[in-house]
Parts: C-alpha cells; structure tokens; sequence
C-alpha cells in the first residue's frame, strides 16, 4: 500500500480495509533476512498474550533487519479515532511503542539477540554485507546468521558508519591556537585569553521540575533576579565578539525560551559575528526564522517514552517535545538531542533513536547522571546503539564513560579557560561545575563589570591556581565533561615522540 500523500497510519488502515482480517503482520521492505520462525513465535504470543501490538526487533529480541510487527486490527482503529498531529500519525507503531501506558505493547524476546549487528539495507555496505550472508548461509535465520557473523567480525563491522562528532572532544583540535595557550600553561602561565564559547543562563524560569535538575540549588540562591536584563546581555555580546570568542549558549538555569525578551535577544546575537546554540527542553514551539538564527539547537529529551518523561520531568508533554523536534529540524541547521541516562528511562531507547533519526536530526548524545545518585545508571551498555549511525546521524556515547569521573581524574584543571557559566544574575563563574558547591564565589559580575575587567581580575586568577591543584579537584570536582579535555593535555605533555605522526 503506497502513496506519498499518506501517512503510515492511513497506508496501514487501507489495506487493512483491502484485505479485512483483525490481525495482520508488517514485514519491512529493507528487511531482505527477515526471520520467518521469529515471525511465527511472534504471531502466536500476539494472539496469547491478546496484545494491541506486538513486536521483536529491539535490544532483546531478533538482530535489525531481521524482525517484523503484529498488529491488532482494533489498534488502527483506536489511532484514527486519537487526535493525533502529522507527525505522530506519520512514525505510526513507534508512538504506540512509546505510549504503553495506552496500549496493550508485546514485547517479544529472543535466545539469539544480537543488538550489535546491523542486517538493514540502507547502505551499499550494507548491500555488500547482506549478499555475503545469503551466499554463506543457507535458509538464513538469527541463529544461523548470528553463526557466521561472529565467525567473520570483519564483515560484522564492514557496515558500521563513523560519521563527524558535533559533541566530544576531537572538535578542540579545531582551535590550535588555544590548544598552544593551554599547552603553554602547563608552566603555571594564566590563560588570559577568552574563552572560546560562553554558557549563559538567560533565565532562572523553568516549566518543568526535573527530579535530576542540577541547576535546581543555583537557581534558589539567584531567584531574587530571575531575568538578566536584554541592555546587559547585548553589551556582553558585543564585548565577547570584539574579545575572540566564537559562540554563545543559551542554557539553563531555567529554560532559556521562557524570557520574555527571548526573541529580541536572539536577534541581537545576529547582528555580531557570535554563532549561537540553543539547549532547550523542546516545549516551546518555535517561529522558524528564530529557529534559522541558532547554528544548532539540542533538546534535553530524557526520556524514551510517555510515561518515563512524566516521572522525570513533572509534566505530559513528551509527544508534543518530539514533535516540535520535526519542527525544529526543518528550520535550524544542526539539532540533536540531548539524554541524560538514569537506571529507568531508556525501556524503548531504541524506538527514541529511530524516531529522532527519522527527523532529521543530527546526533543524539547520552550521558549519565551525575547530580542524583539514587538514579545512576548501572551494568547499563548502550553500546550497540551506534548501528542505527548513519553519514548524516551520530549516537555519541563518549558522555557515558568521560562524564561519569569525578576528581578531575586527579589532574590539575587546565581546560576551565574553553568556556566559562554566565548565571540568570549575572554571576561569572570559572567552573560550570563547581558552582553546585554554595562556598563557590563568581568570579565577577556582568552587571556590575565589563567581561575582560571579570576575566582578569584577581578572583579569576585566585581560583585559576585553585583549580590547578590537583589535591583541590581530588576534594570538590564532580563528575565533569571536561575531564576529557584534562586528559588529553596531560598525554599530549607526556608524549615522548612529538615529532613524529
């Protein structure tokens, strides 16, 4: 059943209608290996279990490329009669996988699961791989796939992409000429340099009430002043232009969309030669032009389906967030989203990762929670989300292993000087870590001081040598991202053959 002017929902209930049964099975088109005996158990622990909807191609259930989809007739009819947007009717059985809480989900698993393979055809490594394995293996099912794969890992990884970070640490190297500062103060010599983008909070405002919030203690001591004002904010823009730095982020404290002058401020950014980003939580729905004026946006989603989203942030709003991605994604050249993993929220994680794949967005970056213990993720591997990577969307994982170490690794902070944490009261501190800790003083204000004045002055020179005791980060630094970048300037200065490739 095709038709461009269709969305799956509609696609589906045609031929449904062509063809009148109360249960039918989707087989996928890209799916040239799939498993005819998985399909079978499929059907039949559908009908046991009564299921609106059932399904095996997930983490536990058969490798991708190899399962299929069984759905209750009902079930269509329960999705015409919902009042669902474009998109929603659109990605069809992905929201009823992320809605279980209105529908009756089977989730069925499998003894040869292999979430680590990719057996879809997408690409012409992909095409390449698929022909080997129906040369090798004859009346191909998961068992007898899985079989030879592991037996040739080479051809296993010969589909895997390794598309471009837009989050992680090899983006420094392209700032040689703060890599040398930074280098160079391994002698104890003060980066005065600005920094090479700036965390600001525009607001102390937020429409949600995440349990994990990590701003929640910083904006109780600044909610005196919830707004920094948009005459402090354009005077700040110009000076960091005129300074050398390159970007600027509107971030929490609260939600950045909230101030009331949100729009007049993004278009003051305009007019200097600063690139803006966004972090956002996504509630807020967008005029495309003010989307167009962030060279990139990341949404703070958090949750893989309806009801983690409300346990996590308060609030029913998780459908109408994923929908202002789409939107999001049509307008602004580079969105992701951002996912913070806590040990109850990634049940449907990889329905999440097609989803936003399929919106276009650019990257989706997880990370662990830092700021609630009880919620810490553990024996968690999501490792085997990179096989949904293509050229154009990345899985970042790094967060997963880097930002999860406190201490600082036991280094000296060198790499504070890349950003630095404007808050809603105009508070500059050194560390956007280090300010969850009520002793840490800003190091300056920018509405009572101009940004260089701040930048150095002696506050900051005090708590530069502070942090570049290694004994102080062992004692107060939480886990941090950059940790990483610490790391790496220490095997830089520790290599002993620098002038070889």
């Amino acid at each position: 059943m095709r038709g461009s002017h269709l969305d799956l929902v509609q696609r589906l209930s045609h031929a449904v209608e062509t063809c009148p049964c109360a249960h039918f099975v989707r087989a996928f088109g890209n799916y040239p290996l799939l498993d005819v005996n998985a399909l079978a158990a499929l059907v039949e622990s559908h009908l046991e279990t009564d299921a609106d909807y059932s399904y095996n191609d997930h983490q536990h259930g058969v490798p991708w490329g190899m399962g299929c989809e069984a759905i209750a007739t009902r079930t269509l009819r329960r999705l015409q009669t919902l009042d669902l947007n474009a998109e929603q009717r659109q990605i069809g059985t992905l929201y009823i996988r992320q809605n279980p809480d209105a529908f009756h989900v089977n989730r069925w698993t499998s003894s040869h699961a292999h979430p680590e393979f990719k057996l879809v055809f997408e690409t012409h490594q992909d095409l390449a791989l698929l022909r080997d394995v129906v040369a090798h293996v004859p009346d191909p099912d998961a068992e007898s796939v899985a079989r030879y794969l592991l037996a040739h890992p080479v051809l296993l990884a010969s589909n895997k992409e390794s598309p471009s970070k837009e989050v992680g640490l090899e983006k420094l190297f392209l700032h040689p000429g703060k890599i040398a500062i930074l280098r160079a103060s391994a002698t104890g010599r003060l980066d005065a340099s600005f920094p090479i983008s700036v965390e600001l909070s525009l607001t102390n405002r937020c429409n949600l009430g995440c349990v994990y919030c990590s701003d929640r203690g910083l904006r109780t001591r600044a909610a005196a002043q919830p707004d920094l004002a948009p005459d402090v904010l354009c005077r700040l823009f110009d000076e960091l232009d005129a300074g050398g730095t390159q970007g600027i982020v509107l971030e929490g404290g609260g939600e950045p969309t909230m101030h009331a002058d949100f729009a007049a401020i993004t278009r003051h950014l305009q007019t200097t030669r600063l690139s803006a980003g966004l972090i956002t939580n996504g509630a807020a729905s967008l005029a495309p032009e003010l989307l167009a004026a962030f060279q990139w946006i990341r949404v703070s989603l958090d949750a893989s389906t309806a009801p983690e989203w409300r346990a996590l942030k308060g609030r029913d709003l998780f459908n109408q967030v994923l929908s202002n991605l789409r939107d999001y994604a049509q307008h602004c050249p580079t969105v992701g989203v951002g996912f913070v993993v806590t040990n109850n929220n990634t049940s449907e994680i990889d329905t999440l990762v097609l989803r936003v794949r399929q919106h276009g967005v650019a990257y989706i970056q997880l990370r662990p929670v830092v700021d609630a213990p009880e919620l810490y993720p553990t024996q968690i591997d999501l490792s085997y989300l990179l096989r949904y990577q293509t050229q154009s969307f990345s899985v970042l994982l790094d967060g997963m292993y880097e930002n999860g170490l406190s201490a600082n690794a036991g280094l000296p902070c060198r790499a504070h000087s890349l950003t630095t944490v404007v808050s809603a009261d105009g508070s500059v501190y050194l560390c956007g870590r280090l300010n969850i800790h009520p002793w840490l003083k800003p190091i300056g204000n920018i509405c009572e001081q101009s940004f260089r004045e701040i930048w150095e002055g002696v506050e900051r020179h005090r708590q530069a040598r502070q942090v570049r005791d290694p004994d102080f980060c062992r004692q107060h630094c939480p886990p941090c991202r950059l940790t990483a970048f610490n790391r790496l300037l220490h095997r830089l200065d520790h290599t002993r053959t620098p002038h070889f490739i």
